[in-house]
C-alpha cells in the first residue's frame, strides 16, 4: 500500500511539474498583454461582468504600480493549481494509469497551445489581461464538480449546489457561461427522473405514472427548480448591485443587444428599412447600412462555401458592431438627446436600446437570411470546439462527433453504469449549448469555443478505454480465463 501511495504521489507531482514548467515559462518569458477588453474591465464599465473587474480593482489597490504583473502571475498560478486538481480528480475517479494521466495532462494544455499558435489573435491566455486568463482554469475545475455530482447520482445535495455555485461564479466572469445553468438543470433533472424510476420499480414493480410523479417530487424536483431560478436571479442581482456601486446605474450588463444586432445588420438589404415607420429612425438605419455596404460588410459580399461565409461574417462582425452601428448610433443619440460626453455609460445604455428596437423592426424581414447565416456560424463553431477550421478538418469534425454519439449509445447499452458515456453526453450537450448561444450574440471565434476541447477528448478516451475493458472481460470469459 505504501509503494502504491508513493507511486500515486509521484504521478501527481509529475503532472504538477509539467504544468508548473509550462505556465512558468509563459509567465517568465512573456509580458502582461493589454487587449481591447482590458480597458473596460479596468474601468468597471457596465458592458462587462464584475469578477474580473473586481480582481483588477483589488490587486491595483494592493499594488498600484505592479498590479498587471501580479494579476498575470496569479493567472498562471491558478492555471497550475486548477489543472493539477483536474488531473488528480480524473485519475482517482477513473482509475487512470500513468500514460493516461500524462495524456490528460497534455490534453488540458491544448487550449493554451492552440490559441497562441493557431488562432488569429495568437494570445497567451494566462498572460492576457482578460477574462480568459482565469476562466480557462476555473472552467474545467467547475466541470469536474459537475461530473462528481453526476457520478454520485444525487440531484440534490452538497455536490450539486457546489457545482451550481461554481457555474454562477463562471457566469459572473463571462456571460456566455450562463449556458452551464441549463446544463446543470438537465443533469439534475435526468438524475431525478432516473432515481424516481428506480424507486418506482423497486416499490411497485411497474411504471405506475402517479407513483412515478410522486417519486420525482420526492427526489427533489422542486428544490432543483428553485435553485435554477435562484441562480438566474442571483446573477442579475449581483450585477445590478455591482453596477450601481461602481457607476451609480442599477442595470444589468449591457452590450449584448448591440452585438446581436450586428448579426442582423449583416444580413439586411436596403429595402428592409422600409418597414421602419419613424423617418429619423429609418434614416439612421440607411446611414448604417450604406456605410457598411460600401465597405463590403454585407452577406452578399461573402465568398462561396459554408466555412468561407462563416469566416467572412466573423471578419465583419466587430466592425459592424463597433463602427457602422456603434458610432452611428452614438451620434444619433447625441443629436436627438443631447451631449453624453461625460456620461459614457448612459450613452451605451441608449445605444443598446436602439439595437434592441432595430432588431425588433428588422428581424421579421431578414429572418430567413438570418437563419441561414446562423447555420454557417454554428457550423464553424462546432468545428472549432473540437478542431481547427479547415476543409479537411470539417469532415473530421463530422466523423468525430458521429463517432462520439455512436460510442456513447453503444457504451450505455453495454454498461448502464458507465462513467464515460454520461460524461460524453453532457459534454456534447454543453458544446451544442455553447455554440448555439454564442452564435446568437457574436461570432464563434476559437477562444470562445475551445473551453470544451479538453473535456471532449478526455471523455472520448475514457469511452474507448471502457469499451476495450468490456471486450477484454467478455473475451476472457469465453476463453475460460
Amino acid at each position: 500500500m505504501e509503494k502504491r501511495d508513493n507511486r500515486e504521489n509521484i504521478v501527481y507531482v509529475a503532472a504538477f511539474v509539467i504544468f508548473a514548467v509550462f505556465f512558468g515559462v509563459l509567465y517568465f518569458t512573456g509580458e502582461p498583454i493589454y487587449v481591447g477588453d482590458t480597458y473596460q474591465y479596468e474601468h468597471q464599465m457596465i458592458m462587462r461582468e464584475p469578477v474580473y473587474s473586481l480582481l483588477i480593482q483589488f490587486v491595483r489597490f494592493l499594488s498600484p504600480e505592479h498590479h498587471f504583473q501580479i494579476i498575470v502571475a496569479l493567472q498562471n498560478l491558478l492555471a497550475v493549481a486548477a489543472n493539477t486538481a483536474v488531473v488528480v480528480f480524473m485519475r482517482r475517479r477513473c482509475g487512470l494509469n500513468v500514460p493516461s494521466t500524462l495524456l490528460f495532462t497534455g490534453i488540458l494544455l491544448m487550449p493554451h497551445i492552440m490559441t497562441p499558435v493557431l488562432s488569429r489573435t495568437h494570445l497567451l491566455l494566462t498572460n492576457a489581461l482578460m477574462t480568459e486568463g482565469i476562466s480557462y482554469s476555473v472552467y474545467p475545475l467547475a466541470y469536474m464538480s459537475l461530473l462528481d455530482m453526476m457520478w454520485e447520482g444525487k440531484p440534490v445535495g452538497k455536490k450539486s449546489f457546489r457545482t451550481l455555485a461554481l457555474f454562477l461564479l463562471l457566469s459572473l466572469i463571462r456571460g456566455q457561461m450562463m449556458v452551464l445553468f441549463v446544463v446543470w438543470f438537465l443533469v439534475a433533472y435526468i438524475l431525478t427522473v432516473r432515481n424516481a424510476l428506480r424507486a418506482t420499480d423497486k416499490v411497485q414493480g411497474k411504471r405506475d405514472p402517479f407513483c412515478l410523479a410522486e417519486n420525482i417530487g420526492k427526489q427533489g424536483l422542486i428544490a432543483i427548480l428553485t435553485a435554477f431560478v435562484i441562480v438566474f436571479v442571483a446573477k442579475s442581482a449581483v450585477i445590478h448591485v455591482y453596477n450601481y456601486l461602481e457607476q451609480g446605474l442599477f442595470v444589468d450588463t449591457i452590450s449584448s443587444k448591440a452585438m446581436a444586432f450586428a448579426n442582423v445588420l449583416y444580413v439586411t438589404d436596403r429595402q428592409d428599412g422600409e418597414v421602419i415607420e419613424d423617418e429619423a429612425f429609418r434614416e439612421l438605419f440607411y446611414e448604417m447600412y450604406d456605410s457598411a455596404d460600401v465597405n463590403d460588410m454585407n452577406y452578399t459580399d461573402a465568398p462561396p462555401g459554408i466555412l468561407a461565409k462563416a469566416k467572412y461574417h466573423e471578419d465583419c462582425h466587430d466592425e459592424l458592431n463597433f463602427t457602422y452601428f456603434g458610432e452611428t448610433a452614438k451620434s444619433y443619440v447625441e443629436r436627438t438627446q443631447g451631449n453624453y460626453t461625460d456620461r459614457f455609460q448612459e450613452l451605451m445604455i441608449e445605444v443598446d436600446k436602439i439595437a434592441a428596437e432595430l432588431t425588433g423592426l428588422l428581424m421579421p424581414q431578414v429572418i430567413g437570411r438570418y437563419a441561414v447565416n446562423y447555420l454557417y456560424v454554428i457550423a464553424l463553431g462546432f468545428i472549432r470546439s473540437v478542431a481547427v477550421e479547415h476543409t479537411i478538418l470539417a469532415w473530421y469534425t463530422v466523423l468525430i462527433y458521429a463517432a462520439a454519439a455512436v460510442l456513447t449509445v453503444v457504451l450505455w447499452r453495454k454498461d448502464p453504469k458507465s462513467k464515460a458515456a454520461p460524461f460524453m453526453a453532457v459534454v456534447l450537450v454543453t458544446i451544442v449549448g455553447n455554440v448555439c448561444a454564442t452564435a446568437l450574440m457574436i461570432q464563434c471565434i476559437s477562444r470562445y469555443m475551445i473551453y470544451n476541447f479538453p473535456l471532449f477528448y478526455m471523455a472520448g478516451y475514457l469511452e474507448l478505454k471502457e469499451l476495450v475493458n468490456i471486450y477484454r472481460e467478455r473475451h476472457g470469459r469465453q476463453d475460460g480465463i
